[in-house]
């Protein structure tokens, strides 16, 4: 047999007046000085309840969250390394260019004077030969 007057539609129109008669009766037949506190006990104990369900929400969120600082951490840690090891390949290079440039330089500067010597070797062989063609 199908609820005719007992349905949810029924008892949502209905809540706003049961509520009021509620809350009516329990003024009228509770005394003040144990209505109060009693009404304050049960608002605690609704207040842990959702505090208590909204943590538990939350614990995988806060489980992420300590993951996430632990492994930006390590990817911190493991930046800093790698930025020192490239700092450190930076220096190698740098010392291998002025490595080069100074054996460029010497090597130049080696080439020139004994550019000169052949120059002159080169001069002094053409004055000693004269204009004399070989036969």
């Amino acid at each position: 047999m199908p609820n005719i007057f007992f349905n949810e539609e029924n008892f949502v129109l209905a809540f706003p007046l049961i509520a009021l008669c509620s809350t009516y009766a329990f003024f009228k037949f509770v005394p003040l000085k144990f209505g109060l506190p009693l009404i304050a006990f049960v608002s605690l104990i609704v207040q842990a309840r959702a505090k208590l369900i909204a943590s538990r929400s939350t614990d995988e969120h806060v489980d992420r969250t300590i993951v996430k600082d632990l492994v930006s951490d390590e990817d911190a840690l493991l930046a800093r390394n790698e930025a020192k090891a490239e700092k450190k390949q930076r220096k190698v290079e740098q010392k291998l260019r002025e490595r080069l440039k100074a054996e460029k330089k010497k090597a130049a500067s080696s080439s020139k004077d004994t550019g000169d010597d052949d120059d002159e070797g080169e001069l002094i062989a053409k004055f000693a030969k004269g204009s004399r063609k070989t036969k």
